[in-house]
């Protein structure tokens, strides 16, 4: 495996190409946004808002999201087609 140089930082991943969809990018920093001003609720409501109207790369895209944040907890999923739902309460 070959080494950085010492000047050469690697890439953010947060500003790497994810494969999300311009629209899907701008609900992922809106529901981010709102989970860090603490609402939670919020956070999942957008999120799985957006996997019901997304294809299924997109879907997979989300899901990796919501891995990164952390915050599997917050989603459950619709026994007939399997898209999230965010949690109440």
């Amino acid at each position: 495996m070959a080494t950085l140089p010492a000047d050469v930082r690697p890439a953010n991943p947060a500003h790497a190409s994810s494969g999300l969809s311009q629209t899907t990018t701008k609900a992922v920093d809106m529901a981010r946004l709102h989970l860090r001003t603490g609402n939670s609720g919020a956070y999942a409501r957008t999120l799985a808002g957006e996997h019901r109207a997304t294809n299924p790369r997109q879907q997979r895209a989300i899901e990796a999201v919501i891995a990164a944040d952390a915050c599997e907890r917050l989603f459950t999923r619709h026994t007939g087609n399997g898209c999230l739902l965010a949690r109440e309460g």
